[in-house]
């Protein structure tokens, strides 16, 4: 049964999936922030919340806005999911309660302190290998096998070629959006990619020492079962790598793009954390994600029915100027208080501090050994539904 508004429903005809929104979302966005703080957009029957107040309106109220409907425009509720949920990301409370507490019990400050050494060493390695080059493709080169090394290592997984995780999180993050060919072709891999994920998540393949045997140490205390251990370290491998690929490689090109901003970081290397903090507000990997309504309520002055999807762009919610400051300006001192680039409430990113050690370590390592950054040709986003991230990045590095 249809909601019935009280209010004249603000109506827009964009495509936050077609390939036009996708090369340029921060105009679109701008658009969406003026029809209205709630937007009913026609072409996929959703809502969509922009504005910073509304985004984290719904993103701390998971009573209302579930989890539980699926992370993409597929909704749980109404149609199956290809691949088993995510015990983590796709549960509200009290299961999510349970899983959570075993993540974030392993993912504490000293785990992360600990992995601080490593992560440089990976870092300066890849750093000065493009260095000795000079000229690189920087995504393929340089950005992507920074956190296929540190991230996979820090959960305990040995070393093999890992880049079939990136297949599959093409996998989970495309069905956010639209079935597509592009997707549709994906999938055709599904059955290999899937068994190959649950192979190397299952507790014989990992090490004694990472993060991954702590969940698992935590099946044998009984607190979760041994599948969920295994599904929990998959929900930890999909959510951590391509997120924090796509997130530093928008972070370099906009430090390429922008030379005077370079030149701080490479002045003031501890600006590195605020570095990336800044990038993930700027311009994210995570440009949006959604919520599903539980029951029907007012909410922005519109009647939103049962099991409705609600679409969340953060990446909009990140230029808002109510909340920023000149917030199209890309400025590594800018000081973030209001920063919704990991989400908030109960399912913020539960590997964020990870993903912000990555980002530090990985331009502070840069900025003590490259003195120039050069874009040497124009940069190529994706532009099929899933995470924002680039294909490709040409750049001359030299110290």
């Amino acid at each position: 049964m249809s909601a019935i508004h009280t209010n004249p429903r603000p109506v827009s005809a964009l495509d936050p999936f077609s390939a036009e929104f996708r090369a340029d979302p921060f105009a679109a966005y701008a658009e969406l922030r003026a029809t209205g703080p709630i937007v009913w957009l026609e072409q996929y029957g959703i809502w969509v919340v922009q504005h910073h107040a509304q985004v984290k309106d719904v993103l701390t109220d998971w009573r209302r806005f579930s989890n539980a409907g699926g992370g993409g425009l597929t909704n749980y509720f109404k149609e199956p999911n290809w691949r088993q949920p995510s015990i983590i990301l796709e549960v509200d409370p009290p299961e999510h309660e349970r899983t959570r507490k075993v993540m974030m019990r392993v993912i504490n400050a000293n785990a992360i302190k600990s992995l601080r050494g490593g992560f440089e060493t990976v870092a300066r390695r890849l750093v000065d290998a493009a260095l000795a080059q000079g000229e690189i493709e920087a995504v393929s080169q340089l950005v992507q096998p920074f956190p296929l090394t540190v991230f996979p290592d820090a959960v305990g997984m040995p070393p093999l070629d890992r880049e079939i995780m990136l297949v599959y999180g093409g996998m989970v993050f495309g069905a956010f959006g639209p079935r597509t060919a592009w997707y549709d072709q994906l999938m055709e891999r599904a059955e290999e990619v899937s068994a190959w994920i649950d192979a190397h998540c299952a507790r014989a393949a990992l090490t004694d020492d990472g993060l991954g045997a702590g969940i698992y140490a935590a099946a044998d205390a009984g607190e979760i079962t041994h599948d969920e251990a295994r599904l929990l370290v998959r929900s930890f491998l999909s959510a951590g790598v391509d997120t924090t690929i796509d997130s530093i490689g928008l972070a370099l090109r906009a430090l390429a793009q922008h030379p005077e901003q370079w030149a701080l970081l490479r002045a003031d290397p501890t600006l590195a954390r605020n570095a990336f903090e800044e990038a993930t507000r700027y311009d994210s990997s995570s440009q949006s994600l959604f919520r599903t309504t539980t029951e029907s309520f007012e909410f922005a002055g519109q009647t939103l029915a049962r099991h409705e999807k609600v679409l969340v762009l953060i990446g909009s919610a990140g230029r808002d100027p109510a909340v920023w400051d000149e917030p199209d300006r890309f400025d590594i001192r800018r000081r973030l208080t209001h920063q919704v680039g990991y989400g908030t409430g109960i399912h913020g990113c539960v590997a964020q501090m990870m993903a912000r050690l990555e980002g530090e370590v990985f331009f502070r390592a840069l900025a003590e050994r490259v003195g120039t950054l050069t874009c040497t040709g124009p940069s190529q986003l994706r532009l099929v539904p899933g995470l924002r991230g680039l294909s490709s990045l040409p750049l001359a590095l030299a110290a």
